[in-house]
Order: structure tokens, then C-alpha cells, then sequence
């Protein structure tokens, strides 16, 4: 009876060990890793992206880095193709995520990238480029992340869970701007070059006080491009921290107010095909640190202001494409920093100002153009004398 016992025990614990032996694996990252090269055409990758891949010491492989304890931290993917298998969220103590996908519009999938990159709860900086439409993953329940550039054509802006992001860059989404965007304090940089834009700017972007960066895009070199039916917001020029602004077709009116003198860090600032409509504060000449100011292909109107040229560290001048009217101011000679100059298609008038001569650096940029304009034929000497002179074009 014991034996019996005994026998009907050890039936019955074999079959539940084999059951056990039967669930998931969790994979080791270098299996995970193996699992992406097989699958993303990895024999195909250059030496530099896979060189040492499937080879012993994990170590050795390259753009993958790891933790004192031998875990994957840091990888990069530079030449994948297909599909990156869904496995890669098990490299969970990933902080460092950069994946250029080399796939090709008429023979491969729409989505590229799993959802279970929403896994990496500890990942810090994430870059995905796809080069077809793909459908972006989703980030919200990535908390940690602090530097985020998506590029994935045709999609929707992603969920995102974090809001302590110094650095954001979505190129070719489709939709608004999303509210999140306008919520993240320690936001730096900020690029957004979007393939379709329903809505224009947000004064909520006021917010984003420690920003530095700000490029928004709306552009399209072949073809017509539908900018959203709203104005620039005023709030813009109250971003006192900003070092670089460029913005391009995400409005279709709106005036510079003299508020753009207080942005006293700005170095460029550029404008275009913004339907900008007004005058040209004098303000603009109180920015103390201004290299490029660009502000072209819009709808200003009347004279240049003669206090615009008290900022004498503008290098480059671009006015070209609006509706300015009156002569040049002669303080134009104050600029004598100045190397690149636009000025055509307006409705100037009057003498060029032999001032202009003082600019003894004009040249050395790549355009310097007065045409299309109804100044006099006589072009003072002075100017005629300089080394550059050749290069200029009325």
C-alpha cells in the first residue's frame, strides 16, 4: 500500500514539473539581441552597425553597450529591415534607445516598430527614425524619459507619460500639436516639422520658459502646402530664454509686436511664410546678441526702421518677399557685421545709402540682393568700391 503511495506521488509530481518546464522563457539579452539580428537582415549590416554581433563576449558587439552587471544599457540599430521583433522589450534595463530603420516604401510593412518598446520603463533617451509610414509607438508608461526624436511618417502623435523632457523632436506626424507639448517645464529644444498640421500655434507655448530651441516647420518643397487658418501668437516674443526661433508656415497672419525686443538671448531669429502683416518694430534692433534675422515671404508693410540697425552684431539680414516701402535708412551703416543681405522683391525706393560701404564685411555671406525693388540706377562709388562688389546684385 505504501509502495502505492509512493508511486501515485511521483506520477503525479512528474507531469507538473513537465508543465512548469513548458512556460515562457524570459530571454537573456543577448538572445534578445540574436532574435533582432536574424530578423532585421543583420548578414546584410555594415561592419560598423554589426560588427562582432553573434560572436561570444557580448561585449564585443557594436553600438551595444552594458552595465557592470552585463546588461544591455545603450543600443544602437543603424541598419535594420522589416519588422524589429516585439522581443526587444525585454531589454529592460535599456536607457538608451536609437533605431534608423532602413526599410523601403513598396516592400515592406506599415509598422515597423512594436508596441512593446512601451516596456523600457527605465529608457531615458529614445531616437526612431523610419523611413516608410509607420504607426509610432505608444509612451505612456515610459516615465523616465528625458530626450524623445520620432520620426514616423504618416502617424498620429504618440501617448507620452513623461513631462521632464529637456529635448523633443517629432518629424512627419499628422494632427495638431499635441497639449503635452505645451506641459514640460525643463523643455530646452523643441523641433516639430510635421507632415500635416490641423492647428496653428498654442499661446500656451509661453509656458515652456526654460526653452532655448524652438523649430516648427510646416513645409513642403513640391507641391501645396494647407497652413493652418490661425495667427501667430504674440506669446512667442515674451520667451526671454530663446536662443534660436524658426517658424515656417504654421500661420496665416499675425503681427511682431515690440514685446521682441525684451528676447535679449535670441541669436536667430526667422520668420517666414507666416502671413505676417504690420510694420517692423523698431525693437527688433534692442536684441543685443541677434546674428540672423530673417523675416521674409510675408505680408510687412512700410518703412525699415532706422532703429533695427542698432543691433550691430546682425550678420545676416533677410527681408526679401514683403511689401516694404520708403529708402533704406543711411543707419544701415552700422551694421558692420554684416555679410548677407535680402532685401528684393519689395517696393523700396530712393538712393542706396553710401553707408552701406561701412559694411566692409557684405559679401562674405552668400546673398546680397537689392533687386526687384525702384531704386535709382546710380549706385554710389563708395559701394561700387567694395572688395565684394561683384557678388552683389540690384
Amino acid at each position: 500500500m505504501k509502495h502505492f503511495r509512493l508511486s501515485f506521488l511521483a506520477a503525479a509530481i512528474i507531469p507538473a514539473a513537465i508543465l512548469s518546464s513548458c512556460g515562457p522563457k524570459t530571454l537573456s539579452d543577448k538572445e534578445i539581441l540574436t532574435l533582432i539580428y536574424e530578423q532585421t537582415d543583420g548578414e546584410n549590416w555594415s561592419e560598423s552597425a554589426g560588427g562582432g554581433w553573434l560572436s561570444e563576449n557580448l561585449s564585443d558587439w557594436e553600438n551595444v553597450k552594458l552595465n557592470d552587471e552585463g546588461r544591455v544599457v545603450e543600443l544602437t540599430l543603424s541598419e535594420p529591415k522589416g519588422v524589429i521583433p516585439a522581443e526587444i522589450g525585454g531589454l529592460t534595463e535599456l536607457k538608451k534607445l536609437t533605431i534608423y530603420m532602413k526599410n523601403k516604401k513598396d516592400e515592406d510593412p506599415e509598422s515597423c516598430i512594436p508596441g512593446t518598446i512601451s516596456e523600457l520603463k527605465n529608457l531615458e533617451k529614445l531616437h526612431i527614425y523610419c523611413s516608410v509610414p509607420c504607426t509610432a509607438p505608444s509612451l505612456a508608461d515610459m516615465p523616465k524619459l528625458t530626450y524623445l526624436s520620432l520620426r514616423c511618417p504618416g502617424s498620429s502623435y504618440p501617448e507620452l507619460a513623461s513631462r521632464d523632457l529637456t529635448e523633443l523632436t517629432f518629424n512627419d506626424f499628422v494632427g495638431a500639436i499635441p497639449e503635452y507639448v505645451y506641459e514640460m517645464p525643463a523643455l530646452k529644444r523643441l523641433v516639430i516639422n510635421p507632415q500635416r498640421l490641423d492647428e496653428g500655434i498654442s499661446p500656451k507655448i509661453a509656458q515652456l520658459t526654460a526653452l532655448e530651441h524652438l523649430q516648427i516647420d510646416f513645409s513642403q518643397f513640391i507641391g501645396s502646402v494647407d497652413v493652418p487658418d490661425a495667427p501667430l501668437p504674440e506669446e512667442l516674443f515674451s520667451m526671454t530664454n530663446l536662443q534660436y526661433m524658426f517658424l515656417r508656415g504654421v500661420s496665416t497672419s499675425g503681427t511682431i509686436p515690440p514685446a521682441v525686443g525684451g528676447m535679449v538671448k535670441l541669436k536667430s531669429l526667422i520668420l517666414t511664410n507666416l502671413g505676417l502683416t504690420g510694420e517692423l518694430p523698431k525693437e527688433l534692433g534692442d536684441m543685443p546678441v541677434i546674428e540672423n534675422l530673417e523675416i521674409y515671404n510675408n505680408k510687412i508693410s512700410g518703412q525699415i526702421p532706422a532703429g533695427l540697425f542698432n543691433a550691430t552684431t546682425i550678420k545676416q539680414l533677410w527681408l526679401d518677399h514683403n511689401k516694404l516701402t520708403g529708402s533704406i535708412p543711411a543707419e544701415i551703416g552700422k551694421l558692420v557685421n554684416l555679410e548677407s543681405i535680402q532685401l528684393q522683391k519689395n517696393n523700396l525706393s530712393g538712393s542706396l545709402p553710401a553707408s552701406i560701404a561701412n559694411c566692409t564685411k557684405l559679401g562674405n555671406g552668400v546673398f546680397v540682393d537689392f533687386s526687384g525693388n525702384n531704386f535709382f540706377e546710380d549706385i554710389p562709388e563708395a559701394i561700387q568700391a567694395m572688395p565684394k562688389f561683384e557678388k552683389f546684385k540690384f
